[in-house]
């Protein structure tokens, strides 16, 4: 099936999905065709952000011509959480990514949370004095 995907203050363009399209693969052809990061592009369906692991089918006002709109988010600095995925996107799938970048935060944030303030100092001195 063929969507609009229309650039607010930009230009529309056609899309060619499948029911079983994600989301995620669609911002991957816009990407591709638009040049705009995925982590910068937010879909919109009636004004609904639409789900990166949801395919198109799990929206059933999404047929044969719908228009979705697209926000293009500013640019941002990239966090921990970006640089992890990026890397791992290298070399993993998109689920065991997301899998990955799940729990290496969660140990990230556990082992953060058991350090005291001195520790945290202590390291920062480090990193600066290196």
């Amino acid at each position: 099936m063929q969507l609009t995907i229309k650039v607010l203050k930009g230009q529309d363009f056609n899309l060619d999905v499948d029911a079983t399209t994600t989301i995620l693969e669609m911002k991957k052809d816009i990407e591709s065709k638009l040049q705009i990061p995925i982590a910068d592009q937010k879909l919109l369906l009636l004004g609904r952000t639409l789900s990166d692991e949801k395919t198109i089918e799990a929206y059933p006002n999404i047929r044969e011509g719908t228009k979705l709109n697209l926000v293009v988010m500013r640019p941002r600095i990239e966090g921990l959480r970006e640089v992890i995925q990026r890397y791992f996107r290298k070399y993993y799938n998109d689920q065991q990514t997301e899998k990955l970048v799940a729990a290496f935060m969660s140990d990230f944030e556990l082992n953060l949370k058991q350090m005291s303030l001195d520790d945290i100092d202590r390291l920062a001195e480090n990193l600066i004095n290196a």
